[in-house]
């Protein structure tokens, strides 16, 4: 790669005038492939700075960011070769395969100490390329603010430039939530609800076997469970603004987990979300009391016999060994069988019960204990190290906020 060696982080930028679109209402479409790794980088660390750069898009609000884990899947079912990038019909079958008016690819590659990117823009309705740009960094925790830099040159090449687009100015943070009539609100709620899969009912034996996981994961005990709906992704700091007016996070971007919440942070959530849906809102709030009416239909946090079922099995998360001890954009890496994305890994989720001893009964729709001093938190963390299994358990008074915790909210029925 032909990159010159000047600062420690530096940002060398093409743009191809002639190609760049001036959009009026439409937003493009947009998927960031994922870069390809030179022999001195990792394919974890290649995956870490392809998550910056697709959050940093996802989070402008200038463009939609279209995520496909498989994209790679794609090009090899299109029979797609580099050289086909010149293509305009094979572009634009690509384009079409993947929901995609654009694509962004790449490489990083790491030499004397110095990491570098090089990726390029190209028009998949055109096969023109629209812009390119090379940066490099000493360290790999230099590499989000570098990245927002980087990749705000892509931005600009899609017509915007400094927060405007044509002169309308490009929002990269949602409104207050009270504001009833906003549009960004109501697309925000229809976006939580159609990002909710539907977890059929079943029966399944809750914690861990004899010998296995930690004590608090025993005894194992039979669980019945009714239909209920659970989001796809944690709740994103986007969807938290635009729906609480503030983003207490502590690892910024749009696309990120929201964290830095409390269990009394994510009912109220919940509670607002159901009253801009019209739906009857699952909590009654007085203060720290709070009350779960199960008749119901708003939105809520999963309980923990639902978390667990739902989570299944184990998928790959990112984990202290991947994640460069920060958190990642939601739904990026492979999601489990019901599609739920980050379960084990990103951050921990509150779950609506208090926290207490399993039993050994059998049990249906189980809410928790009745009270106790502490609410359930399950998954995994970005700090959390080694493969723990999805029965694991952790707790924290429903005050406690921290970066390594955040939600997802579910529903009842279908």
């Amino acid at each position: 790669m032909p990159f010159v060696k000047k600062t420690a982080a530096a940002v060398f930028f093409v743009l191809f005038a002639a190609a760049v679109p001036l959009f009026s209402q439409q937003k493009g479409r947009v998927v960031v492939q994922q870069l390809v790794n030179g022999q001195a980088v990792s394919a974890d660390n290649a995956r870490i700075v392809t998550g910056l750069i697709r959050s940093r898009i996802g989070a402008s609000g200038a463009v939609t960011l279209v995520t496909r884990e498989d994209f790679d899947t794609i090009l090899a079912e299109h029979q797609f070769q580099m050289s086909d990038w010149s293509d305009p019909d094979k572009t634009a079958r690509l384009g079409s395969a993947a929901g995609a008016d654009y694509i962004l690819t790449g490489e990083i590659d790491e030499m004397d100490g110095l990491y570098f990117v090089t990726a390029r823009m190209i028009d998949l309705n055109t096969a023109e390329q629209m812009a390119s740009s090379d940066v490099e960094f000493e360290r790999l925790n230099q590499a989000r603010s570098v990245m927002e830099e980087f990749t705000d040159r892509f931005l600009q090449a899609l017509g915007y430039k400094n927060g405007t687009r044509s002169g309308s100015a490009v929002q990269t943070a949602s409104p207050p939530a009270n504001a009833g009539g906003d549009f960004s609100l109501r697309e925000t709620i229809r976006g939580i609800d159609g990002n909710m899969a539907r977890i059929p009912g079943g029966t399944y034996m809750m914690g861990s076997a004899a010998g296995q996981g930690n004590t608090n994961e025993r005894p194992q005990h039979q669980v019945s469970l009714g239909d209920f709906r659970i989001g796809k992704y944690e709740v994103t700091q986007a969807e938290y603004e635009a729906v609480m007016g503030s983003n207490p996070s502590a690892f910024r971007g749009g696309g990120l987990p929201v964290e830095t919440v409390s269990w009394l942070d994510a009912v109220e959530f919940c509670n607002r979300v159901s009253r801009a849906a019209n739906v009857t809102p699952a909590y009654t709030i007085s203060g720290a009391n709070v009350t779960w009416n199960r008749g119901a239909n708003g939105y809520r946090l999963p309980t923990e016999a639902e978390w667990e079922y739902a989570c299944g099995e184990w998928i790959d998360g990112w984990l202290g060994g991947n994640s460069g001890r920060m958190t990642h954009p939601v739904g990026q890496l492979a999601p489990n069988r019901y599609g739920l994305y980050d379960m084990t890994g990103n951050v921990q989720e509150w779950c609506w019960d208090w926290y207490g001893s399993y039993g050994r009964d059998a049990q249906s729709n189980p809410p928790g204990p009745g009270s106790g001093t502490t609410r359930v938190r399950r998954g995994h963390s970005f700090q959390n190290t080694g493969r723990l299994l999805v029965t694991n358990r952790d707790y924290g008074v429903p005050r406690e906020k921290n970066n390594t915790t955040g939600f997802r909210i579910a529903r009842s029925g279908f």
